[in-house]
């Protein structure tokens, strides 16, 4: 008996490590290189692309959001929006793509983080 609650205990413990690990994998922000966007999928509702270049002024951050049609293709109501930064060391930009009524928001938080760009998206990043 005390054999089996050994092996129930570590299959747990294995179990709990594999779900953390990919919890926090999931989690990770992705990390964008000079001129290559990166897609990101808000749902059934938006999406957005976001890429940077390197100016004398610092890193110019581009993402632009666009919504889709009922059934995720073009239409004429379909709304653009296009946001420009320039972000130094330790600046982010965020920007909120509005839900229905009762639903979170989803946020796309853009960071740079010493030679790179991170682009994350979480209801939760921003209030």
């Amino acid at each position: 008996m005390t054999r089996y609650f050994r092996i129930a205990t570590a299959a747990s413990l294995l179990y709990g490590i594999t779900v953390a690990s990919s919890q926090a994998q999931a989690a990770e922000p992705k990390i964008a290189t000079e001129g290559q966007g990166i897609s990101t999928v808000f749902g059934a509702d938006a999406s957005a692309v976001t890429y940077w270049v390197k100016q004398p002024d610092g890193w110019h951050v581009v993402t632009t959001v666009g919504t889709n049609g009922a059934d995720n293709t073009y239409t004429e109501s379909r709304a653009v929006a296009r946001f420009s930064a320039v972000l130094l060391p330790g600046q982010s930009q965020s920007i909120s793509v509005p839900a229905e009524l009762g639903k979170p928001q989803s946020t796309l938080l853009i960071r740079r983080v010493a030679d790179r760009i991170e682009v994350e998206t979480n209801s939760d990043l921003v209030n």
